[in-house]
């Protein structure tokens, strides 16, 4: 009887084994369509006006509503708009990184926290310090006489 037993116990567990293993040889289902969880830093979105450009970003500044929240406003002599010539901006952290172009920048400012700004100009690429509460005039707006028109690429908050 025990031989009876341990026979029928090796089938069974013969049977249930082949089963769990023709089950596992499927094929996967097909998962191209799922989102992807990697990011990839792109701006979400495209900019309010035809000649910016908001390329990349780690998503701690974004687009905001100059009328409503603009922790940082760019002034642009290519923005002509209701607003008064800005594109404005939301710090969500202490930290932050947008890569964007902005023609004919001419001042920038910040309120909640510090930054730097990257420019480009005919005379070559500048870096520029905005402390957190002040405004800083750039490009034809720095007043020395000599300002040349200046892109704005780069927003970084720093603090």
């Amino acid at each position: 009887m025990s031989r009876l037993l341990v026979g029928g116990a090796v089938v069974v567990a013969a049977t249930l084994g082949a089963t769990a293993l023709a089950s596992a040889d499927g094929v996967p289902a097909d998962n191209s369509a799922a989102p992807v969880a990697v990011e990839d830093f792109n701006y979400p979105g495209p900019a309010p006006y035809p000649n910016v450009k908001l390329l990349r970003g780690d998503g701690h500044i974004v687009l905001s509503d100059c009328a409503v929240d603009s922790q940082i406003s760019v002034l642009s002599f290519d923005l002509p708009n209701a607003g008064g010539n800005q594109i404005c901006f939301r710090a969500t952290s202490t930290t932050g990184y947008l890569a964007l172009e902005v023609p004919n920048v001419f001042r920038i400012r910040t309120d909640a926290y510090s930054l730097n700004a990257k420019l480009t100009s005919v005379d070559g690429a500048q870096s520029v310090d905005i402390a957190k509460g002040t405004a800083v005039p750039v490009g034809i707006g720095s007043g020395s006489g000599n300002g040349k028109p200046a892109a704005l690429l780069e927003l970084r908050v720093t603090g």
